[in-house]
């Protein structure tokens, strides 16, 4: 064999080797038991408002509503009710963009701090702070591209909505990468305050959707699962310092990573999903929506042809949330009529099967939590005469 051979296949050998002895993914099936049923928690209903444009959240003072006031979203109005509807303090304010007011934010982009100020990202460019008792609103952060540190591969997450979750001055998040839209990858990673000290503990990728590619048929898909296909979701247990994660919803599957990024999880769930019904009359009203948006010039309108996109099934998963010692992991199994979605319960940090219940899951498939306080805020869209609403459902979680 002829030297350059010989180093060839050293050099394939090594490399083998490097990559036989790096980091494996743990990889662990979670069990599910027909007919146990978990009954621990109560969703007691304490709000509902409908809006328009904007969103509501609950905190500790009461429920926190963020109203637009006209289409052009030039101005808004606070309000804050308390917990039997009445109305305890509302402010007017202009959009703008100084350091003490707010251009446009939604209900994707708002999270209720551990500190019970509201985070909101201010249209991609500023992180805010809202007091929901002052109403005062403070600029946290400029969002740029480049994440010090890390040059410019990194940005905090604008092509989709990312869970934010933050405990004793530590957040975690997701970050995206740059050219998100063209490799679809994204990074899981903490901070101390606000983005310092950040560390990347794990990589995650989306599949990119299909109907992306349609797009150049001039066929546009109206997707009703589309905003939670690009959704990251993620939750954490704080006292074991570990976070859990959806990569794909089409897969029965969640994976996990520890504060410090060294010991990567994979849990693989025993449910046929392929059973999960779907509704077509909510996928009608979704596409009744979307042709409905006024906004966008009739010349686009015109280009693309609208198709409803009728799934097979539902998707597997569609939530995950750790509350105390328990991990709840939302399915995609729904009572339509009910608007509720099947919950599979599993105890920390054995992972051990506890039951399953029910949970109100909204129309919008848009959720907040706030493990803090133990509110869980939903999202609906409703059909009226003159147009199209929002109705936001706030529940307390109570334990029995």
């Amino acid at each position: 064999m002829r030297k350059g051979a010989v180093i060839f296949s050293l050099f394939i050998m090594s490399l083998f080797l490097l990559i036989s002895c790096g980091e494996k993914i743990k990889i662990q099936k979670l069990r599910v038991e027909e007919g146990k049923s978990f009954e621990k928690f109560n969703f007691k209903k304490i709000g509902e408002m409908t809006l328009w444009g904007g969103w509501c959240l609950a905190c500790p003072q009461g429920i926190f509503c963020f109203e637009v006031l006209d289409r052009q979203w030039r101005e808004f109005k606070f309000k804050l009710y308390d917990y039997s509807g009445n109305l305890k303090k509302e402010r007017i304010l202009a959009s703008g963009e100084g350091p003490n007011q707010i251009k446009a934010t939604n209900f994707e982009y708002a999270w209720l701090s551990s500190s019970g100020k509201i985070y909101c990202d201010d249209l991609d460019n500023y992180l805010k702070a809202i007091d929901p008792e002052t109403f005062e609103i403070e600029t946290i952060a400029k969002l740029s591209n480049v994440i010090n540190g890390y040059g410019s591969k990194y940005i905090f997450g604008r092509n989709s909505a990312s869970s934010l979750e933050d405990k004793d001055n530590r957040i975690v998040t997701s970050f995206e990468s740059t050219g998100f839209y063209e490799n679809m990858t994204y990074y899981i990673v903490t901070c101390n305050g606000v983005f310092e000290n950040l560390s990347v503990i794990a990589t995650a990728k989306k599949e990119r959707p299909w109907t992306w590619a349609e797009l150049r048929k001039r066929i546009n898909h109206v997707d009703y699962y589309a905003g939670l296909r690009l959704k990251r979701i993620l939750s954490v247990d704080w006292q074991r310092g570990v976070v859990y994660y959806l990569s794909d919803i089409e897969k029965p599957e969640i994976e996990s990573v520890d504060f410090e990024g060294k010991r990567k999880d994979r849990y693989l769930i025993d449910i046929d999903f392929k059973k999960f019904k779907f509704e077509k009359e909510e996928l009608e009203l979704w596409q009744r929506y979307v042709d409905s948006d006024s906004d966008l010039p009739s010349a686009i309108k015109n280009f693309y042809k609208t198709i409803l996109y009728i799934p097979a099934h539902a998707p597997a998963l569609m939530g995950i949330k750790v509350r105390g010692d328990l991990l709840l992991i939302i399915t995609g199994n729904r009572d339509w009529k009910k608007e509720k979605n099947e919950v599979l319960v599993y105890r920390l940090p054995s992972l051990s099967y506890e039951g399953n219940f029910y949970i109100p899951f909204p129309n919008q498939l848009k959720t907040i939590w706030d493990d803090n306080y133990n509110f869980y805020t939903i999202q609906n869209l409703i059909e009226k005469e003159d147009g199209y609403y929002f109705s936001y459902e706030i529940f307390k979680v109570e334990e029995k």
